[in-house]
């Protein structure tokens, strides 16, 4: 049976993979097994950088959700401008001056707002909302037809576009210090096929019983995931070398 990884195995494979191999070793009491205990220590810490670089990296930027955010907002705002526009032609001279009064804010702000970059939009969307939510503001809104309910989407599709494009901020700078997967993976694979698997491989076969089972079970898991890497393998290479691949 495999107790040995295959290095072409991805980030994911990896991370399942020291994963389960934490999860059996912890089934069983080895507290006293201070050379164990501080592979595993080792293997959490990097471990845990692993699982942190493959988020960020999955992250995308959040680029097509952003996209999408961005243009329901836009689509809101479009609505709330048509229905004041619409109201400015009202019969009704008191709804007509109403709705005037609201056009010039909003021209103000710049008709196309909702066109400018994320930063600039949102500024002068949260600036323009507020304005409408005043005091004097809110009985001018409510006077016109249609337009209250446009306004509190525009307001809600805001806020959420700002939500995620802080997020992706975020994301962007702590890319900057994010160690990349395929090198971090790398440092997860040779503490398991140097460090803990030949150990507790050893162990097996002088302490069965307390080795046996949890040994047993991360050997299955490896051969599962091995078997994963040389199927995707021969794909793209010569059967000699994804069977000779360990290294």
């Amino acid at each position: 049976m495999d107790f040995t990884i295959l290095s072409k195995g991805d980030a994911d494979e990896i991370q399942s993979i020291a994963d389960n191999a934490l999860y059996e070793i912890e089934q069983k009491d080895f507290s006293a097994d201070t050379y164990l205990t501080g592979i595993t220590t080792d293997l959490r810490k990097e471990a845990t950088v692993l699982s942190n670089s493959i988020g960020v990296e999955r992250s995308h930027e959040f680029t097509a959700e952003l996209a999408k955010l961005d243009k329901l907002f836009d689509n809101r705002a479009i609505c709330f401008k048509s229905f004041v526009d619409a109201n400015t032609h009202s019969s009704d001279q008191a709804i007509a001056q109403n709705a005037e009064k609201i056009w010039k804010k909003i021209t103000a702000y710049d008709l196309n707002f909702y066109k400018l970059g994320y930063e600039k939009e949102l500024t002068r969307a949260f600036s323009m909302i507020e304005e409408f939510e005043k005091p004097d503001m809110l009985p001018i809104i409510a006077s016109l037809v249609g337009v209250a309910t446009p306004l509190a989407e525009m307001k809600t599709a805001a806020m959420n576009l700002q939500d995620l494009y802080r997020k992706n901020q975020g994301v962007l700078a702590t890319k900057e210090e994010i160690i990349p997967s395929s090198v971090q993976s790398k440092v997860v694979l040779e503490i398991m096929n140097d460090k803990l698997l030949p150990y507790i491989s050893a162990m097996a076969n002088a302490k069965p019983a307390e080795f046996g089972v949890p040994f047993a079970k991360i050997a299955q898991y490896i051969a599962t995931i091995n078997t994963k890497i040389r199927s995707r393998r021969s794909k793209t290479t010569t059967p000699e070398e994804a069977a000779s691949e360990v290294e």
